[in-house]
């Protein structure tokens, strides 16, 4: 027995499944029929590989005006999708909606500029958005865009006004620290990155930097604390693992880098294989395993073939064996793998005067 004023009838079941239902419909037909109308939709939405919102059909002036929905409409185009051209539309309509007085899209126009590469686009509406109001991710943004321009002491500038808004504030501390190690000014950048630690002990960022400084102050055991650290909280990567077993080498102790290259070793993938067997190539000619130190290099080659410092290397081994022909062949690969490393040019050079080929 239906109850007064359902209106059930035939085709309404389909007719609710069919009309679009934004925040401002009404409910389903019938309370009876409510659930079974959301499971029915759920099902519609949840088609395999098909999309959630379809763009082309969305109408943007009507929801770019909708406060209720707006913003997460553009944070889903403009983060899964990735659809800059519509989330600029999105954006442009919303500020105009709000009378140019919304930091929030300033801000979305502006991360959409910056998105399309026009900077100075970018650079006017995140100024404009700090007058309106200042937050940690407009002048997280600034830098961002001044270090593309290649202004960073200007970029620096607008982080320590931030800072001054937002004090110890890991965001606004880790780009200072990144700018700093750009510029090569290692020391504030490590004081960068000790404050972040201060704030945020667990930043796998500024823990991996740290023990990056170390390894190359020559402090490999601090260094290895460090590591150890990040593999603690759960990171389980190749590139963890053999910093760990370069740390525990210039600690003698070999066994434990050798076990932590193995490890590294076995979980790479063919992004970082190449390096990896170049740093064991270095390990076992530390313990002058020469024949062993070739065989990782040529691996290091076979997951790379333009690995100029593998050439290079291979190379020196070869020059140290007398074979001066495939040393110097060696060398000129890696000069014209690696134009940048001089020291394949040095070996090149120093074996065509040696030798006079």
């Amino acid at each position: 027995m239906a109850r007064p004023e359902t209106r059930l009838k035939t085709g309404t079941m389909e007719q609710a499944l069919r009309t679009s239902r934004t925040s401002r419909t009404a409910r389903a037909v019938s309370s009876s029929t409510a659930r079974q109308v959301r499971l029915g939709t759920a099902s519609m939405i949840a088609q395999q590989d098909g999309p959630f919102v379809n763009l082309g059909r969305l109408n943007v002036d009507k929801y770019a005006t909708d406060p209720q929905i707006n913003r997460y409409l553009f944070e889903y185009i403009f983060m899964h999708e990735g659809d800059m051209r519509l989330a600029h539309q999105i954006a442009a309509a919303a500020t105009k909606k709000s009378e140019y007085k919304d930091w929030y899209w300033k801000n979305a126009l502006g991360k959409c500029y910056y998105r399309l590469g026009m900077l100075r686009e970018a650079e006017k509406q995140f100024i404009s958005s700090l007058k309106n109001l200042k937050m940690v991710e407009t002048y997280a943004y600034l830098s961002k865009i001044y270090a593309r321009l290649d202004q960073p002491l200007t970029a620096l500038d607008y982080l320590k006004s931030g800072l001054t808004e937002y004090q110890n504030d890991v965001t606004l501390l880790t780009f200072t620290a990144r700018i700093h190690e750009q510029l090569g000014d290692l020391e504030n950048s490590v004081e960068s990155y000790k404050k972040v630690l201060k704030q945020a002990a667990g930043n796998i960022e500024a823990i991996a930097c740290m023990g990056t400084h170390y390894f190359y102050s020559d402090q490999p055991e601090v260094a290895l604390k460090y590591y150890r650290r990040i593999l603690q909280m759960g990171v389980n990567r190749s590139e963890l693992f053999m910093n760990i077993g370069l740390c525990c080498f210039y600690c003698q102790q070999l066994d434990l880098a050798l076990a932590c290259i193995d490890q590294a070793l076995a979980i790479a993938n063919d992004d970082v294989s190449a390096d990896l067997w170049y740093d064991a190539a270095h390990i076992m000619l530390a313990n002058c395993h020469n024949k062993m130190a070739q065989r990782c290099l040529r691996l290091a080659l076979a997951a790379n073939p333009d690995h100029a410092e593998s050439l290079c290397n291979l190379g020196v081994l070869k020059m140290h064996e007398g074979h001066h022909i495939q040393a110097k062949n060696l060398f000129l690969s890696a000069v014209s793998k690696g134009p940048y490393l001089f020291e394949a040019h040095y070996n090149l050079a120093l074996i065509c005067s040696r030798v006079n080929i």
